[in-house]
């Protein structure tokens, strides 16, 4: 897909401008993908939350939406008071109103260019592939893959904190701590993050590990547990390579009464990646 200076390769998640590449994350990417689906029509906030994040995810998407819708304004020099590309609609949504271009094939030859129409008359032959693209993008965040994963990022897969207080009350709590580090995690290009497949979203004991790598394919499994300390409520995290079991990093902080217990518990997860990933490329670390 193309519009002005922009190309947009949604199977490899790479955009380009006049031929270099622009640095976008994958979450902003995938915000973009979502709008040139459907040009010219308004894609409302609740259907990009369920597209980014699933329906059954309890992260902050206001938040995170006008996060993305943010750094993919900046990625495209496009502005929100005077918009060429995307138009805010207040309260609703966002609209694609820039000239979409087709590329295709050409027999025999490189590719050329489809004649520029405005996204409000396209014909019902690309109205069935955006369609199909539509289709393909539902089924790969049904199954919680990230479809623009690149070569040599690494595929973290969080499993959703386990609630091991014995009180229902802090199930939200953990909910809302697995979300917050899954939005962490993948504001950093480095990382391709699963977070919703519903192996992830199950109740689950620590023996799922391998499991959850066969299926997800990920490098690697970041686990987060919540309890009752000694000195009150506790949460512990976990950074495991599911091919062998072996904890790469782990440490736990204590979050009774803190105000800020989600940027603390994002902030000890993100470094503990770190970290771990600087352990795991040690020599002698095996594979």
């Amino acid at each position: 897909m193309r519009f002005g200076e922009f190309d947009v390769d949604a199977a490899s998640g790479v955009l380009t401008r006049a031929g270099s590449r622009v640095k976008l994350q994958d979450l902003p990417f995938r915000l973009l993908v979502a709008l040139l689906r459907r040009p010219g029509d308004v894609v409302t906030r609740e259907e990009l939350r369920a597209e980014l994040w699933g329906a059954e995810t309890f992260v902050d998407a206001e938040a995170g939406l006008n996060t993305a819708i943010g750094k993919l304004r900046e990625a495209l020099g496009d502005n929100a008071e005077t918009p060429r590309l995307i138009q805010t609609l207040p309260k609703r949504g966002y609209r694609f109103i820039g000239t979409l271009v087709q590329v295709q094939p050409r027999s025999g030859d490189a590719t050329a260019e489809q004649a520029a129409r405005r996204p409000a008359s396209l014909e019902p032959s690309r109205r069935a592939v955006f369609g199909l693209l539509a289709l393909t993008f539902i089924v790969m965040a049904l199954t919680g893959y990230r479809a623009y994963s690149t070569p040599g990022r690494v595929t973290l897969a969080v499993v959703r904190f386990h609630n091991e207080t014995g009180d229902a009350a802090f199930d939200r709590l953990a909910g809302t701590l697995t979300d917050a580090v899954v939005v962490a995690l993948a504001q950093d290009p480095e990382y391709a993050v699963i977070g919703n497949s519903p192996l992830l979203r199950t109740d689950r004991i620590f023996q799922d590990v391998r499991r959850i790598g066969d299926a997800l394919n990920a490098d690697f499994v970041v686990l987060g547990q919540l309890q009752k300390g000694d000195a009150g409520l506790l949460v512990r995290a976990h950074f495991i390579r599911p091919t062998d079991d072996k904890h790469f990093w782990a440490n736990k902080i204590d979050i009774e009464g803190a105000p800020d217990t989600e940027a603390r518990v994002t902030a000890m997860v993100t470094g503990g990646v770190a970290v771990g990933l600087k352990r795991a490329a040690e020599p002698g670390a095996g594979r």
